[in-house]
């Protein structure tokens, strides 16, 4: 009963139905007891999968590799964000407004990934490009709010070095599959595990320096969140063999530009 009511319903109403069950799922997560939220993001993730394979109705696909990356931006998006909400101050009217932020950004998301699954396939979809910069930014927001939220709680360098490592190996995953759908062969004769394990070790071990260097969570959140977009880009123009000269020094420069104001707006005192 269950799949003709997947083929059946449209899947813009597919698309508000999970929107709205997810910023539900959100709020609720967000009322629960401080000692219960570990539960509650374990319990969000599973909601956030089951709500994108059913709102792009891909549950019942046996394509496995295009329908975990699919998951992997709404899942990281829902931790971060919900790490990042909990540190704000309580009340019942911040709550509602930032599950109604989340619920809206998830059906963006929507749009976006059904952008990207129509590409799938050696097609060619007039709004990739905005699909693509639409994911890019998001990708960036969730990288920022997890970032922030890590250094927020304070933890060992070590650790964060490890879990800024994970995060990126996962966002950068995610960046290589949004990237390469575009290309005749999606991507398959490219290594994406080695665009997405060598640059997510490159960010965890920036995160290991900042998390010495004596600067602010934001500062610190924003380099890292500058150095994302460095390697993204870099990984754009690699997989597309468009890393010209100009390219590559373009990325340099900002790179440079991002260590001398991680330097200069240092309090050595």
């Amino acid at each position: 009963m269950f799949l003709p009511v997947l083929i059946i319903m449209d899947k813009r109403v597919r698309y508000v139905i999970s929107s709205v069950v997810s910023a539900i799922g959100f709020w609720s997560f967000l009322t629960l007891p401080y000692e219960s939220r570990y539960f509650g993001l374990l319990a969000g993730v599973v909601l956030m999968v089951f709500c994108f394979w059913f709102g792009l109705g891909i549950i019942f696909t046996t394509d496995f590799y295009n329908r975990m990356m699919t998951a992997i931006l709404p899942v990281l998006f829902f931790v971060s964000f919900g790490m990042f909400a909990v540190l704000l101050p309580n009340s019942w009217w911040l709550t509602l407004l930032i599950s109604l932020f989340f619920g809206i950004i998830v059906y963006i998301m929507f749009l976006v990934e059904n952008v990207f699954w129509v590409a799938i396939g050696f097609r060619t979809v007039p709004l990739y490009r905005a699909a693509y910069t639409v994911g890019l930014i998001i990708m960036i927001m969730t990288a920022f709010l997890a970032f922030n939220s890590l250094y927020s709680f304070k933890m060992s360098p070590w650790l964060n070095f490890v879990a800024v490592g994970v995060i990126g190996v996962l966002l950068f995953l995610y960046h290589f599959w949004s990237v390469a759908i575009e290309l005749a062969d999606d991507g398959k004769t490219q290594s994406r595990w080695t665009y997405a394990l060598v640059s997510g070790l490159t960010l965890a071990e920036i995160t290991l320096v900042l998390s010495f260097w004596p600067i602010g969570i934001f500062k610190s959140s924003v380099y890292l969140v500058s150095i994302v977009y460095v390697l993204a880009g870099l990984i754009q123009a690699a997989i597309r063999d468009r890393l010209f000269k100009r390219v590559w020094l373009q990325y340099i420069w900002i790179a440079v530009a991002i260590v001398l104001a991680v330097i200069v707006t240092t309090n050595w005192r």
